[in-house]
């Protein structure tokens, strides 16, 4: 019995095998086949996407296709255009091109014949300098020569033009003098008589036998009063002038000690006699001296011209100068100012060599 039981429980166990992998194989059997209908799902499925893909794929192919036919048009349209447009304006530059290269060749030729002047005239200055080396050569030994003559003739011209100027101011003086008499109704004295000149003083000595005497005694004030335009400016530069003038109707009627007296005061003090001028034939001389006045103020001038029948005395004090008795001499109604000197005459030639 307990063999019956053993061999029943195997079989048991093998019945319940054989059902167990029965229902194994069959459960396999329905994986398999729900795989496989994933699987063909699936396929159709990317089948699907792709058949959609190429057809984008195609649409997009096709829109670039067009778009870039469209562009490649356009491209060549503009192309032809600016060809039109080029050769339009080559055919507008084709004259003025031929004109340009027909000035160019004439400018050249120009240029040639400009630059062959240039050597041309470059080459006869050169002859000409070669031929004008010795000459310059004989001027420069001409003008070594020379420069003594010069200096020694300018030397020469000082005491004439010197003498001149003396004269030329000691005139004006005697025209202004004359003048101012006329004017202030015929006196043979004007003047204020406070001015004092002590330089001078005495010089009445010389009025005896003298047929016309002229003396002026001029302070600011009188030289403000005195008719003309210049009466104002010299009344700003002077403090005072004195003109003495003698004239005799024969020479030598006057002693001459006493005009060399007068001349021994201007070599005392601080007097410059810078100007001093005579002449031994006629007895004539002139003498123009200054000084300096204290703290800068200006200065005196004397001017003193002796002739055979003619005496004058001239002293002024202040900023004037020569020159400034020109514009005296017009103060009386007097035209005329300081003559100037006359050129110097030329130098002889040098000797030849």
């Amino acid at each position: 019995m307990k063999m019956m039981s053993g061999w029943m429980r195997a079989g048991m166990v093998a019945a319940m095998m054989v059902a167990a992998a029965a229902a194994g194989a069959q459960t396999t059997a329905d994986d398999a086949a729900k795989a496989a209908d994933a699987q063909a799902k699936g396929a159709a499925q990317q089948a699907e996407v792709q058949a959609q893909a190429a057809k984008i794929e195609a649409d997009v192919q096709a829109q670039a296709a067009a778009q870039q036919a469209d562009v490649q048009a356009q491209v060549a349209a503009q192309v032809e255009k600016v060809k039109a447009d080029f050769a339009r304006q080559q055919a507008t530059l084709a004259p003025l091109a031929a004109q340009l290269a027909v000035q160019t060749k004439l400018s050249v030729q120009e240029n040639a014949e400009v630059q062959a002047q240039v050597e041309r005239v470059q080459a006869e200055a050169a002859r000409m300098e070669v031929r004008m080396a010795p000459i310059k050569v004989k001027l420069a030994l001409q003008a070594e020569q020379m420069a003594p003559l010069e200096a020694k003739l300018e030397m020469s011209m000082v005491p004439l033009q010197a003498a001149m100027m003396a004269r030329a101011a000691a005139m004006q003086a005697h025209m202004m003098a004359r003048g101012l008499v006329m004017q202030d109704g015929g006196m043979v004295s004007v003047g204020d008589p406070q001015v004092k000149d002590e330089l001078f003083d005495g010089t009445e000595k010389f009025a005896k036998g003298a047929s016309d005497v002229t003396s002026v005694n001029l302070g600011p004030d009188m030289l403000g009063m005195v008719s003309g335009k210049h009466g104002g400016d010299m009344a700003r530069k002077l403090n005072f002038m004195v003109v003495r003038t003698y004239e005799y109707p024969r020479p030598g009627m006057y002693n001459m000690a006493d005009v060399d007296a007068y001349r021994q005061k201007l070599k005392t003090g601080n007097w410059n006699c810078f100007i001093h001028t005579s002449e031994s034939k006629t007895g004539e001389s002139t003498d123009i001296c200054n000084r300096a006045l204290p703290n800068g103020e200006g200065n005196e001038m004397v001017i003193l011209t002796v002739e055979p029948k003619e005496l004058t005395f001239i002293h002024m004090s202040g900023k004037g100068s020569l020159a400034d008795l020109g514009k005296m001499g017009k103060m009386g109604g007097f035209g005329g100012e300081i003559p100037t000197p006359p050129e110097p005459p030329s130098p002889p030639s040098p000797p030849n060599q």
